[in-house]
């Protein structure tokens, strides 16, 4: 019975404290953060969208307003 006790014991901390246990709560990996903007360059780079549409893009993502002007004819 004791014996049983010890072996529970250990096998919890085993996988509480591996590295191996592959949870959440115990895996060191750090989570990559991508704003807006790394997403827009990435695409841009990997040739998913031209220059027009990234410049657009990018002029939104930035907050700058486009100037449009119309000629009346």
């Amino acid at each position: 019975m004791m014996f049983g006790l010890i072996i529970l014991v250990v096998a919890a901390f085993y996988m509480f404290n591996s590295s191996n246990a592959g949870g959440p709560c115990c895996t060191n990996h750090q989570s990559q953060v991508y704003t807006p903007m790394d997403i827009l360059n990435d695409r841009y780079a990997r040739g998913e969208i031209n220059r027009e549409d990234y410049l657009e893009r990018k002029q939104g993502l930035s907050g700058q307003k486009q100037i449009i002007s119309i000629k009346k004819g």
